[in-house]
C-alpha cells in the first residue's frame, strides 16, 4: 500500500511534468527564429504589388476593399491609405486617411494650403497634415495613424482595423 506522503509526492512531480512537456512546444515556438513571411492575410487589405506601389509621385492615394469575417457575419469594407515614402529608411509609409482629433476622413488639401506644406485637410474641423501625416494645424492632437505592411508574393497587405498610433516628436 502506497503512502500518503509518496502518493503526494509522486502526482506532485507527475503534474510538473505534464505541465513542462505541455509547454515546451510553446517554448520552442517561441524561441524558434522562423521566417515570419507567412502571415494570414484572409482579413487584410491588398493594396497591390509592391514594385508598382514604390513606382510614381508621392504621397499617393490608394484604394482598397477587403471582406472581413467576424464569426458568422462578413462585411465588405471599401476606404483607401495614402502612401508616402519614410524619410529615414524610404519604405513605404502607409497612412490611415482617419483625422486623428474626430474621427472624419481626410481629403487632399487645397492649392493655397499646399503651397504652405499642408497636404491633406479634415473638412470637419479644419485638421491640417503635412506629406507624412504630421499634424501641423488645426485642432488634431497627434500625426495620422500608420499601418503596419506585410508583403506576401510580392503583395503588401495590410491589417485595416489594427491601425498603430503615432505620438508627436
Amino acid at each position: 500500500m502506497l503512502k500518503r506522503r509518496d502518493f503526494l509526492s509522486k502526482s506532485l512531480k507527475g503534474t510538473a511534468g505534464l505541465f513542462a512537456v505541455s509547454v515546451l512546444p510553446i517554448g520552442l515556438t517561441a524561441c524558434s527564429d522562423d521566417d515570419k513571411s507567412d502571415v494570414d492575410t484572409s482579413a487584410m487589405a491588398n493594396l497591390g504589388l509592391l514594385s508598382e506601389l514604390e513606382k510614381g509621385n508621392f504621397p499617393k492615394k490608394v484604394p482598397y476593399k477587403v471582406t472581413i469575417k467576424d464569426a458568422w457575419e462578413e462585411q465588405v469594407m471599401e476606404s483607401f491609405v495614402y502612401i508616402n515614402k519614410n524619410k529615414k529608411d524610404n519604405s513605404l509609409l502607409i497612412m490611415s486617411p482617419i483625422c486623428t482629433h474626430l474621427g472624419c476622413t481626410v481629403g487632399d488639401a487645397d492649392v493655397e494650403m499646399k503651397e504652405n506644406g499642408v497636404l491633406f485637410n479634415c473638412p470637419c474641423h479644419g485638421g491640417q497634415y503635412d506629406e507624412y501625416g504630421m499634424n501641423v494645424g488645426g485642432p488634431p492632437p497627434r500625426p495620422l495613424d500608420t499601418f503596419k505592411s506585410y508583403v506576401q508574393a510580392g503583395n503588401v497587405y495590410i491589417a485595416v482595423l489594427s491601425p498603430e498610433k503615432r505620438e508627436n516628436k
